[in-house]
């Protein structure tokens, strides 16, 4: 992956609504191409919290939508607070933001 590929940014950002962020916002070419994929989608299909929605009916997120949750948390920390400080390189945002959209990708149904 070349350095060029990693710093594309959208044509016109994406932007998923959510109950508790309120707003995700995707910028990176990458981390939407990542999103597109069969093995994030996957994850709309897996339940979070595994059947505990069957005892409390308002526990029915998705590690789609906790991975998408993450990765706005992680976004939102490094455009707010590191950008421009002197210990965070900025090569490694990409990687960061990778990082966190991903961390629930190799988890299976029921898996707590």
């Amino acid at each position: 992956m070349t350095n060029a590929y990693v710093d594309l940014k959208l044509v016109e950002e994406k932007v998923f609504k959510d109950p508790i962020h309120r707003y995700i916002h995707v910028e990176d070419q990458l981390i939407w191409d990542l999103i597109k994929t069969k093995e994030f989608q996957r994850l709309r299909r897996i339940r979070q919290l595994g059947t505990l929605y069957l005892s409390f009916h308002t526990a029915e997120h998705s590690r789609f939508g906790h991975s998408l949750g993450v990765y706005e948390i992680v976004r939102r920390l490094i455009d707010e607070s590191f950008i421009g400080h002197d210990a965070w390189d900025n090569k490694d945002r990409p990687l960061a933001l990778c990082a966190a959209l991903l961390h629930d990708l190799g988890h299976g149904p029921f898996f707590t």
